[in-house]
């Protein structure tokens, strides 16, 4: 069995369209705080591991000029086609870009892209990029996304703090950690703190019985 982070298990589960993170809509947070993210006229916006998420459609349409990374080619393709989008595409050895309509998907590892290759950002949007890493890459995850972040950058990010086994991703990432990944960089919020377990079918098989979905603001000081 493939470990759970190591890249062909994330292209596998494309392959397979073992996809159940991907969501058809808009994030609902995401347009609920799309202010907090627009500190400044057509913000640069990252969006981490970002898989095709209609979350890039939606900021370009609002404005932003919005960078996403992923580690899969095929999402990448996809987010385009289903959109009927051509992509101007350009490929540098393993990496490549696909870029139309305000949107720049880079296919990669994450933690091989720098300000150098990506530049800096106004701000950034992490849906499911946090936790979907376990603990070990959580530690490694969030100074390299602190590094990409411009003095006053906007951080809105969702996590979820459920009991039951430690089985992910997603994986339960509690606020203590959260704090601690970021409070040295980021000014934090807890914006929401919603229970979701009646919602969650897929967590109850895992045996959760509490879970709640919590959405952070950080500013970067």
């Amino acid at each position: 069995m493939l470990a759970r982070m190591e890249p062909e298990f994330w292209r596998e589960r494309w392959r397979a369209g073992e996809i159940g993170f991907h969501r058809a809509d808009v994030n609902a947070h995401l347009r609920a705080h799309r202010d907090a993210l627009f500190v400044v006229p057509r913000p640069r916006v990252l969006v981490p591991l970002c898989g095709k998420s209609v979350d890039l459609a939606y900021l370009a349409a609002e404005g932003a000029e919005v960078v996403g990374v992923e580690l899969v080619e095929d999402a990448a393709a996809a987010f385009f086609a289903e959109r009927g989008w051509t992509p101007a595409v350009t490929r540098s050895g393993a990496r490549a870009s696909y870029a139309a309509h305000g949107v720049e998907l880079v296919v990669g590892d994450f933690f091989a892209e720098d300000a150098q290759r990506l530049g800096t950002f106004d701000a950034i949007w992490d849906r499911a990029a946090l936790v979907a890493l376990p603990p070990a890459l959580r530690a490694r995850y969030a100074p390299h996304l602190t590094s990409l972040a411009r003095p006053g950058a906007r951080l809105l990010c969702v996590t979820f703090v459920f009991d039951g086994p430690p089985v992910g991703p997603p994986h339960s990432v509690p606020d203590d950690e959260v704090r601690a990944h970021f409070g040295d960089a980021f000014a934090l919020t807890r914006l929401v703190a919603r229970d979701i377990l009646d919602e969650s079918p897929r967590f109850q098989e895992r045996g959760v019985t509490t879970i709640e979905e919590h959405v952070w603001l950080g500013v970067k000081y």
